[in-house]
C-alpha cells in the first residue's frame, strides 16, 4: 500500500468530514445568533414600550412635587386659621 492509497482511502473522506462538520456547525451557530438577535430586538421593544424614560420620570416628579407643595400650603392655611399667631 502506497501513500496515494492512504490519502485516497483515509485522507479525503476525513478532510471531507471535517469540512462538513465545520460548515454544519457554522450554520447552527449562525441560526442561533440570528435567534438571539431577534430575542434582543423583542426585549428592547418591550423595554421601550413598558418602562418610562428618565425625562418623563423627572417631569412626573416635578408635577407631583408641585401638587404636594399646594397641599402643604393649604394645610398650613387651615392650621393657621384654627390657631392664629398670638
Amino acid at each position: 500500500m502506497d501513500l496515494q492509497w492512504w490519502i485516497t482511502v483515509i485522507g479525503v473522506p476525513l478532510v471531507s468530514a471535517l469540512f462538513w462538520l465545520r460548515f454544519h456547525d457554522r450554520n447552527e451557530t449562525d441560526a442561533a445568533l440570528r435567534a438571539l438577535k431577534d430575542e434582543l430586538a423583542n426585549y428592547k421593544l418591550l423595554v421601550a414600550t413598558s418602562f418610562v424614560t428618565a425625562t418623563s420620570m423627572k417631569d412626573l416628579e416635578g408635577r407631583i412635587m408641585s401638587h404636594l407643595d399646594k397641599i402643604e400650603k393649604k394645610i398650613d392655611r387651615v392650621i393657621e386659621q384654627k390657631h392664629p399667631p398670638a
